[in-house]
């Protein structure tokens, strides 16, 4: 079996958040390390695969903070910032940690005519949290299309639109780029304003190489149409990274490294992190556990 020769490290908490484990080549004894830790959050799993790098001999991925309530860290309108120009402005906001949100993003929150949000209810909680007003419009994949015109309208108007996302980047695995599209079209200015990326801050601390990847995203619902695009990475040099619901983080798992260790003469290195990953409550306790799965 693929699981069996581990070395893990388990955290626990009310709900998988961050694993990363490396798996090892087909000639070599040693054991490895699996790295499993737990938030309070259950959104979005980011996934990293990679082939074997003989230069990184462990992998290991482990946030620790010791912060407790945010600080507010958004000072009030300076005489000498130039106003805002009319436009569509991509906001990147916190992947877990509200203090990870940039003073220049909470500016544009506070500025803009209306943000547009996937859950109000959820991104209520940010804008409550820094004493932001502006009014929110939901906007999301089940009503982009309709949500279209309207927000075109506004901006054709000359107002200022802050578009969010749950976490992270707009756009990103996340609605934004049909609009941000028929903007262009029609030379309406689109401003990002960077911020969070929950695979970027993941595989900066994976130990997996990242001057080459490939970011794909949410596999295929469809058993036959995942295969085919896991063979596909399977094949790659370069990292691959994928985007995975918590709840279906043990099927990729299982599905991933049968076709990784069919597709290659080594086993891959596997590194899954949630993104609720910088949250300030982990907890880590480590044990030596014969399976993963």
């Amino acid at each position: 079996m693929l699981m069996r020769r581990f070395h893990s490290s388990m955290a626990v908490s009310s709900s998988l958040s961050v694993s990363i484990f490396k798996v090892l080549p087909w000639r070599s004894m040693r054991p490895s390390k699996v790295f499993i830790t737990t938030t309070t959050t259950t959104t979005t799993t980011t996934i990293t695969l990679h082939t074997p790098n003989p230069r990184c001999n462990n992998t290991a991925l482990s946030f620790c903070s010791n912060s407790t309530e945010p600080a507010d860290l958004c000072p009030q309108h300076s005489s000498k910032q130039s106003p805002l120009i009319p436009g569509l402005y991509l906001v990147g906001t916190p992947i877990g940690n509200l203090e990870d949100i940039t003073l220049r993003a909470l500016r544009v929150l506070r500025s803009a005519d209306v943000i547009l949000s996937e859950d109000t209810r959820h991104s209520g909680k940010l804008l409550q949290h820094y004493n932001i007003k502006t009014p929110l419009l939901s906007y999301h994949k089940f009503n982009e299309s309709q949500r279209e015109q309207a927000v075109l309208k506004r901006l054709q108007q000359g107002e200022i639109v802050a578009q969010i996302s749950d976490a992270g980047t707009p756009g990103i695995s996340d609605p934004g780029m049909e609009l941000v599209k028929l903007c262009v079209d029609e030379n309406i200015p689109v401003i990002p304003i960077p911020g969070p990326s929950a695979f970027v801050a993941a595989l900066s601390a994976s130990g997996l190489a990242t001057d080459k990847f490939t970011f794909v995203g949410f596999l295929p619902k469809h058993a036959g149409s995942r295969k085919e695009r896991l063979i596909v990475s399977a094949k790659e040099v370069e990292t691959q990274i994928f985007y995975v619901p918590p709840h279906k983080l043990h099927q990729f798992i299982e599905e991933a490294s049968s076709i990784f260790g069919d597709c290659s003469s080594k086993r891959s290195q596997l590194c899954a992190t949630h993104e609720g990953l910088l949250r300030s409550n982990h907890h880590f306790l480590r044990s030596s556990n014969a399976k993963v799965l």
